[in-house]
């Protein structure tokens, strides 16, 4: 796994210390790019992942966008130059500070984890005469069969809005006119290597989907999320199968000719 070049660098440092194979990284990076462009999807990194800079702009220079779950990652992203309107910004709890400097950077979209979110975000885009554009994250209760600390996709998990809380969604997105609706988000889980999970997820989603666009809003995005895992028990094959990956949303997701499909990469 180590040249011995690598080895007598080692033995001059400190330790602990974390290694980055950059050359290992910017393969997979590679390769999850030429997966993805077949069927023309967007990527953007999971940043909690991984916040080093050196990491964060081997990512920016392929041209995947950012996905950030707090204020400082989105900052982080910009200043590492990430394009603003590939930044998206997801999380529970976001603080109205936290959503003001989002809004002054004109990001690509807020993904809103519950009702009172949307107002806040509406009041807030209102004072500053703005329209934010947001995606509604769904909790579809599909099970990711991984380890029970790591799932976020079940009806008993923190994030997201529950199926019975989509019409009042609704009722607030039609109320807002400073909120500009573009689609759905998802993420059920990480350190998933179960891929008939998501085969369920895109059964999930393409409902979801189809109940928006009957109540008359158009769906324009969908954000699958990720949680593809990696193999720690065989770290010489660390590049997952990416290609089956895409494969499978592409086969089983309903996708309209003007929506667009969106990924949220981290550790794989």
């Amino acid at each position: 796994m180590f040249s011995d070049k690598d080895i007598a660098h080692f033995s001059n440092l400190e330790t602990p210390f974390y290694y980055y194979d950059l050359n290992l990284l910017e393969r997979t990076l590679k390769a999850c790019e030429e997966a993805s462009s077949v069927y023309k999807f967007h990527v953007h990194y999971a940043m909690k992942a991984n916040f080093n800079p050196l990491v964060l702009k081997a990512i920016e220079k392929i041209g995947f966008g950012a996905d950030c779950v707090s204020g400082g990652e989105v900052k982080k992203a910009i200043e590492v130059g990430f394009s603003k309107d590939k930044v998206v910004f997801a999380g529970v709890g976001k603080s109205d500070k936290e959503i003001n400097d989002a809004l002054d950077n004109d990001i690509f979209c807020f993904n809103v984890e519950s009702v009172q979110e949307l107002q806040v975000i509406n009041e807030l885009a209102e004072a500053k005469q703005k329209v934010a554009k947001v995606a509604i994250r769904i909790n579809p209760n599909v099970d990711a069969h991984t380890h029970a600390n790591i799932t976020t996709g079940l009806d008993e998990n923190k994030f997201g809005v529950n199926s019975w809380d989509m019409p009042a969604c609704a009722a607030i997105l039609n109320i807002s006119p400073n909120l500009e609706f573009i689609g759905i988000h998802f993420h059920i889980g990480s350190q998933i290597t179960n891929m008939d999970v998501y085969k369920n997820l895109c059964i999930r989603v393409n409902e979801f989907a189809t109940w928006f666009e009957d109540h008359g809003f158009k769906v324009t995005v969908l954000n699958v999320g990720g949680g593809l895992g990696i193999d720690y028990h065989n770290p010489e094959q660390q590049i997952p199968d990416l290609k089956s990956y895409f494969k499978i949303f592409s086969d089983f997701l309903e996708v309209k000719p003007y929506q667009e499909v969106h990924f949220e990469l981290g550790r794989a």
